[in-house]
């Protein structure tokens, strides 16, 4: 089977969410922060062996500012998604407070229920909080999973985007 997704990468600014889709598509990884405009779009196909047949996804992956002056064009690039990485920084609590506070919220306004990850991105810096504060997190909200990832090391980074994609098809 071949199968084309959608699947939105939503956070606050600067918590690497541009920075772990570019470690999945191309593997690089820049220390050089520069804002999104909007959002970013990329496309990278994957493809998972099962028993007796391989299944292709072309998976579409929206990458989608965190500053608040984009919020009204939001909904136009929420539109569709299928599922969705909730990112935040681990070094910055406030991260994922506004994750609870806005983006969930914000995801359920546009899309209803629809399958989640939520990510504690820079696993690779000074913690300001615990991973099990991010696991609890993850259960208040019904995330499918919670995963530590690093977009510079590239710490469970694939593994994001594989698990969001199965979930999507069901494999």
């Amino acid at each position: 089977m071949h199968y084309k997704i959608k699947v939105i990468i939503i956070g606050e600014a600067g918590v690497g969410k541009t920075s772990l889709v570019k470690k999945f598509i191309s593997g690089q990884f820049s220390s050089d922060y520069r804002a999104s405009i909007g959002t970013n779009m990329f496309i990278k196909d994957i493809e998972f062996e099962s028993k007796d047949k391989i299944d292709r996804i072309s998976i579409q992956l929206w990458d989608i500012a965190g500053q608040e002056r984009w919020i009204k064009m939001r909904s136009m690039y929420y539109a569709g998604s299928q599922a969705a990485l909730l990112v935040g920084d681990l070094s910055r609590k406030r991260t994922f407070e506004q994750i609870e506070k806005f983006w969930h919220p914000d995801l359920i306004d546009h899309c209803g229920h629809i399958p989640f990850i939520l990510i504690a991105n820079k696993s690779d810096v000074n913690h300001e909080i615990s991973e099990e504060e991010v696991k609890l997190l993850g259960k208040e909200l019904a995330a499918i999973s919670v995963l530590s990832t690093s977009a510079k090391t590239g710490e469970n980074v694939e593994k994001a985007f594989k698990t969001i994609s199965k979930q999507i098809i069901q494999l």
